[in-house]
């Protein structure tokens, strides 16, 4: 089930892909459901229905919310307010989009999870735990070096999509930022596999009455909860060393990536307006 909001969630990410996203919801959330559990068609003619209505209740309350909000951060961009503060409230904005698509979803999947039978339970978690097991295998497999290499990458290519082609002080800022920030891998696949055991021992004793629907819901909208001290404490420091970064990189923009910039704003506005059509 949390795949399903995973799935749910690109819709409030800023992708290239984001009208993609959008327009085939549907098969791509059957799409990655699949991989982990098989419905029977009663199952899935219900599935169907919430999500068709997950659709539409985002389509008519949401897409304001983030024209609105990217308008805001093109206005800050334009009239150059972009301190850490600043970039940090815009964070926060970005996270209760998806906390509000988590606590509308959370409560219908919660009142269909009682349709499962303990083989697709069982299933479902055999599935997750082999998926996080290869994960794990994959990351021992990488050097240092080779992890590096990669979190470097992928850091170039985001900001590339945003800003263009990077100038040198933008790379060292990016090469900074990876010694600073501090490692959560272990941690968080932890926290993965104790969430995990929580649920499936919730669903272990699926019911119809109030007081199991009301645990479920607490578990899909709070996993928070299952993170260890020492996470929580990581997951903030970096959060706050990226904001840091972000500040940086803002400063050293050249005018021509600044105007990149804010087309790449403008685009992404001009794609959330045309998806309520």
């Amino acid at each position: 089930m949390r795949k399903i909001i995973i799935l749910l969630a690109l819709l409030t990410v800023a992708g290239c892909s984001t009208k993609f996203a959008y327009r085939n919801a549907s098969w791509l959330t059957y799409w990655y459901l699949d991989d982990y559990i098989s419905l029977t068609d009663d199952q899935e003619a219900r599935f169907d229905e919430r999500l068709q209505l997950w659709l539409s209740w985002h389509k008519a309350e949401e897409l304001d919310k983030y024209i609105a909000h990217f308008n805001e951060i093109k206005a800050d961009v334009e009239a150059d307010n972009m301190s850490v503060q600043r970039i940090e409230f815009h964070q926060n904005r970005l996270r209760a989009h998806w906390y509000r698509v988590r606590d509308t979803v959370a409560p219908d999947l919660a009142a269909m999870a009682p349709m499962l039978t303990q083989e697709q339970v069982n299933t479902l978690f055999s599935e997750l735990a082999e998926s996080e097991l290869e994960s794990i295998k994959k990351r021992q497999k990488r050097s240092v070096q080779k992890r590096k290499k990669r979190w470097l990458n992928d850091q170039e290519n985001n900001l590339e999509r945003w800003l263009g082609n990077l100038n040198d002080r933008q790379e060292d800022l990016i090469v900074a930022l990876y010694d600073k920030q501090q490692t959560t891998a272990d941690l968080r696949a932890e926290y993965r596999t104790n969430y995990q055991a929580q649920l499936k021992a919730l669903l272990a004793k699926p019911s119809t009455d109030k007081q199991f629907e009301t645990g479920l819901v607490k578990l899909l909208k709070e996993p928070e909860q299952f993170r260890s001290a020492e996470l929580a404490e990581r997951i903030a420091h970096n959060r706050h060393q990226r904001n840091q970064f972000l500040a940086e990189v803002y400063q050293s923009l050249s005018e021509k990536q600044h105007r990149h910039l804010i087309k790449e704003l403008e685009e992404l506005i001009d794609d959330f307006t045309s998806l309520k059509k």
